[in-house]
Order: structure tokens, then C-alpha cells, then sequence
């Protein structure tokens, strides 16, 4: 599955690498701190996204996907990112 980067995403000059052998997109933007956003599935087939100041360290924030695929978990992903980091 391709990944559809959110129009904002781009127009804030932002720019997301996906790290090798990961579920994870490694984002930073002009003026904003590096972040990573992890997606995973959990048990009541549902995708959970989360938000993380280190690739290894602890999610900072978290949040269920609103429909039970990957794509509204990525979307959930940058959302966070958006809300915590940009805003």
C-alpha cells in the first residue's frame, strides 16, 4: 500500500521517510522537532497509531484508527502529529 501524505503534510514543507524493516515513518518539517509515527494492529482487529519523540522510546500519544484498516491508522498517525507537534 502506497502512502497518501495528508495535503497540509506538504504544504507545511514537511517530508516523512519510512525506516527499513519498520512500521514506522520518520517526519520532520521547517522549525519542527523529528518525530515518528508507528502504526499496528491490535486485538479487536483495529489498527492503533501512534506518536513518538524517539524511534525506540515510548509513544507520547496514541489513538485508535475510526474504521479497521491501515490507511485510517496512518491518518490517525499524522493527525496526532499534526495536534501535538504543529499546532
Amino acid at each position: 500500500m502506497s502512502l497518501i501524505l495528508p495535503f497540509w503534510f506538504k504544504q507545511r514543507q514537511c517530508k516523512a521517510e519510512l525506516l527499513p524493516d519498520t512500521n514506522m515513518l520518520e517526519v520532520s518539517g521547517p522549525n519542527l522537532p523529528k518525530a515518528y509515527l508507528t502504526v499496528s494492529p491490535t486485538d479487536t482487529l483495529c489498527w492503533r497509531a501512534g506518536l513518538r519523540a524517539t524511534a525506540d522510546g515510548p509513544d507520547v500519544a496514541t489513538a485508535e484508527a475510526s474504521s479497521p484498516t491501515a490507511k485510517a491508522a496512518w491518518e490517525a498517525a499524522f493527525e496526532l502529529y499534526r495536534v501535538h507537534l504543529i499546532v
